[in-house]
C-alpha cells in the first residue's frame, strides 16, 4: 500500500527546539494509538523517555517491535514512509533529535 506524499503527516508530536543545524521532537503516542505515516527527510537519533516499545509499521504492510526503555538511545539513518503503534497499556514518549547539517 503506498501512502501519497500529501497523505503524509509529522515526524512526531511537536517540535520543542530549532536551530540551522538541528530540529527536536517530543514524540507521545497513547495506548491504542499510533504516529501519522511519515517519513523523516534527515538523520535522526530517538531517546526514549516513557514507555515499553512500539509496532513499526512500513507502508509495505510489514511491521516490528521495537523495544524502547527508557534511557535507549537508537541511531536512524534508513528513511522509508512508516508510522509507530502503541499497543501497550502505557505512553509511550521519546525525544526525537533530527540532524539538519
Amino acid at each position: 500500500m503506498a501512502i501519497p506524499k500529501e497523505q503524509l503527516g509529522e515526524i512526531a508530536t511537536r517540535v520543542i527546539f530549532e536551530n540551522e543545524r538541528v530540529r527536536i521532537w517530543n514524540l507521545i503516542v497513547d495506548p491504542g494509538e499510533s504516529s501519522d505515516w511519515h517519513l523523516h527527510g534527515n538523520d535522526y537519533i530517538t531517546i526514549a523517555i516513557e514507555g515499553e516499545g512500539l509496532w513499526l509499521e512500513l507502508e509495505d504492510g510489514t511491521r516490528s517491535w521495537q523495544t524502547q526503555e527508557p534511557g535507549k538511545l537508537q541511531w536512524h539513518g534508513e528513511h522509508t514512509v512508516h508510522r509507530v503503534v502503541n499497543s501497550s497499556g502505557t505512553r509511550y514518549k521519546n525525544v526525537l533529535v533530527e540532524l539538519l547539517s
